[in-house]
């Protein structure tokens, strides 16, 4: 292995105790050994914090926040302005990794200096039950494939929190995570400024991270939907500046398939959408009583047109 190639793994937690066994071994029986983990201590009171402590690995090395921040936002960028290595990876406290995949994107970074961004495939858990992301399904015929902030817009995604790895200094550059201005969605505005500062991202077929949607204290639980995501002051901007109508086309899709998956409850992999009424829908005429139609379903909206 190329001795000079190391990752920063960020794991923010609050309150996830049952899990962390799962989730840090994960990480430090990992077959490449060339990394640090950082764990954030997000004001935990569930005994995660003594935990935390008991991972004696000289490679780990440990942060607290006195205040727990929405989303795990503010603990990721602790740990991305304390991270050492040119390369960070983020993992849940409650999910986990197989443990060959650092190998495998190590491999292929070595292999192109001009990589910005790596993701692969991950699996939707539940119990004993488990499902392959949408993105793998929808290219499971490619080893490997190239993509743009246009095809993430356009979806599925092919990047999901625990199953990306960023350069360090596009991270830094793109505004690392939205603390203080989104308690959810946060990570999909964090993924839309990565790309716009990237330069070549590409996408493993490899399943190697799992997401336990049975997990305790799970934000997509406990915290009520928004949708300051989708009209994100970046996406605003580029809507308003540039000239690249594919791109501005991509992100009416973006904001009209979100509105669509949120107001027919169906949150998780996009499942039942009407592509075909989606291409049709023009925002500018749709935006009012779609707007009108989130507020009587209780959900908030914050957009700038």
């Amino acid at each position: 292995m190329n001795a000079d190639l190391f990752f920063s793994i960020i794991v923010p937690v609050h309150n996830k105790l049952p899990h962390l066994e799962r989730s840090v071994n994960s990480v430090l029986h990992q077959s490449y050994r060339n990394f640090e983990l950082i764990l954030v201590d997000d004001a935990s009171t569930d005994g995660s914090s003594e935990k935390l402590a008991e991972f004696n690995d000289e490679r780990v090395r440990r942060f607290r926040r006195d205040t727990p921040g929405p989303g795990g936002y503010a603990a990721r960028n602790v740990g991305i302005d304390n991270a050492k290595y040119n390369w960070i990876c983020f993992l849940d406290a409650d999910d986990e990794w197989e443990l060959d995949l650092l190998a495998s994107i190590a491999e292929v970074i070595k292999k192109d200096s001009n990589l910005d961004i790596v993701s692969w495939g991950w699996f939707w858990t539940k119990g004993e039950e488990k499902k392959l992301d949408a993105y793998s399904k929808a290219n499971k015929h490619l080893s490997t494939k190239e993509f743009t902030l246009i095809d993430f817009l356009k979806g599925p995604q092919p990047i999901w929190t625990g199953a990306v790895s960023i350069k360090t200094d596009v991270l830094k550059k793109a505004g690392k995570f939205p603390e203080n201005e989104f308690k959810r969605g946060g990570d999909m505005d964090t993924w839309t400024r990565c790309l716009w500062n990237s330069k070549k991202c590409l996408w493993l077929n490899k399943a190697m991270s799992y997401y336990h949607i049975d997990s305790v204290n799970m934000v997509t639980k406990n915290i009520e939907r928004e949708t300051k995501f989708i009209f994100s002051p970046f996406l605003q901007h580029l809507l308003g500046t540039v000239s690249d109508k594919n791109l501005k086309d991509a992100i009416k899709f973006y904001q009209n398939r979100y509105i669509y998956i949120i107001l027919n409850g169906n949150v998780y992999q996009g499942k039942g959408i009407n592509y075909s009424l989606l291409n049709k829908m023009n925002w500018n005429k749709q935006g009012l009583w779609l707007y009108l139609k989130l507020h009587i379903n209780n959900l908030k909206l914050s957009f700038n047109k």
